[in-house]
């Protein structure tokens, strides 16, 4: 098959997220499975990237704007000269820079898929949302994504999670048509070989928002402190709200005890990683958990949030540790459990290792992935 996957930005952005990494894994394993496999990204002027994956990347260009994703246009303007230059059998979107995707699949004759990688989406379409002029306008994006998903022949979630959130948001109509596809994590994860005896290290990898919970870690890491004076927290990635967490650690006194490290790439993640003691992610909602999955693949133990997906693969006592979200005494006794006892730490976490083994392949991916592009192309 030929294939076009799209979303705005790139892996090799500063500011990726997961679904710009999901979207590079899966075109990769796709191509070593025989397909020919195209990936339309976007970027902002001046940014340059040295990159050669295996598969044809195209870009388009990146907007910044923080109330509506521009790249809606600008994907579309691209797309459409793309599809008369290459004649693609499926299109894949994987965020809202797929508003358009329908018309032009439809117009096209080929098939049209969808990935949701958000933690929300409306219940009601664009025009019903107008009705609360000021609720739309402060979440127009997710309408966007909405449509995107409504317009598509099938919704493809990472989690049973996702895919209840998803089915919630689209109507029972479109139940049927949403499908569960365990994403993969990097191999290299699972090679990352341990060195963190004695280490007193917590480490927290991700995008610097809301949702990951930071707050709640810091405020966590004080009490901590008080009985484990040499605790340290790192915080790896970048965000909105850097700038305020690191104001935070200052006015609780522990700005001392905590580095952010902002942006590394994965191998710079994964040298890191190998020497510290446990890996935090108290999450506020996570709609699948990356960072926790690449973790576990590394081996390093685990305390995370019992919240969105992530119970479907941490299962508490046996692969990792999970408490209540926004819960700062129980997060605050699994910390120190993991420090003061670290024999136990690691049967569980070398557990993780193995259900993450199991679990989290792209190749199974990508093999899955190709059977739906056939049920769509079916219908076509």
């Amino acid at each position: 098959m030929k294939i076009c996957l799209t979303i705005y930005s790139s892996p090799w952005s500063k500011f990726k997220g997961g679904g710009q990494l999901a979207v590079h894994h899966l075109a990769c394993a796709l191509q070593r499975i025989g397909h020919d496999v195209h990936v339309l990204y976007s970027k902002s002027p001046g940014e340059k990237f040295s990159a050669t994956p295996p598969y044809t990347v195209h870009w388009t260009s990146h907007f910044h704007c923080a109330t509506v994703n521009l790249d809606i246009f600008s994907f579309n303007r691209a797309l459409k000269r793309l599809i008369k230059w290459e004649g693609f059998d499926i299109l894949h979107g994987n965020a809202e820079e797929a508003f358009f995707f329908s018309d032009i699949a439809r117009k096209n004759k080929i098939g049209y898929l969808f990935t949701s990688h958000a933690n929300m989406i409306p219940e009601t379409g664009m025009i019903r949302g107008m009705l609360r002029p000021i609720s739309f306008l402060k979440s127009i994006n997710n309408y966007l994504l909405r449509s995107s998903a409504f317009n598509a022949s099938r919704v493809i979630t990472f989690s049973e999670f996702s895919r209840r959130l998803v089915a919630k948001g689209l109507g029972q109509k479109k139940r049927k048509n949403i499908m569960v596809v365990s994403p993969g994590i990097d191999a290299s994860w699972l090679e990352v070989e341990r060195q963190a005896e004695g280490s007193k290290d917590l480490v927290l990898w991700g995008r610097m928002e809301e949702q990951k919970g930071i707050p709640e870690l810091l405020r966590t890491l004080k009490e901590v402190a008080a009985r484990i004076p040499e605790v340290h927290l790192h915080l790896i990635g970048e965000g909105h709200m850097k700038e305020t967490y690191r104001k935070q650690a200052k006015g609780l006194g522990v700005i001392g005890q905590v580095t952010f490290h902002g942006w590394m790439d994965v191998d710079a993640i994964q040298q890191f990683i190998s020497k510290c003691a446990v890996g935090v992610f108290p999450s506020r909602i996570e709609s699948f958990g990356l960072s926790m999955a690449e973790a576990m693949g590394a081996g390093l133990p685990i305390v995370a949030t019992r919240v969105g997906a992530l119970p479907e693969f941490i299962e508490d006592g046996v692969t990792g540790t999970l408490v209540p979200p926004g819960n700062i005494p129980a997060l605050y006794r699994a910390i120190l459990e993991k420090l003061e006892n670290p024999q136990h730490s690691a049967t569980l976490a070398n557990a993780g290792r193995e259900r993450v083994r199991e679990r989290f392949s792209w190749d199974q991916a990508a093999h899955k992935m190709t059977d739906i592009y056939q049920s769509v192309l079916d219908e076509i």
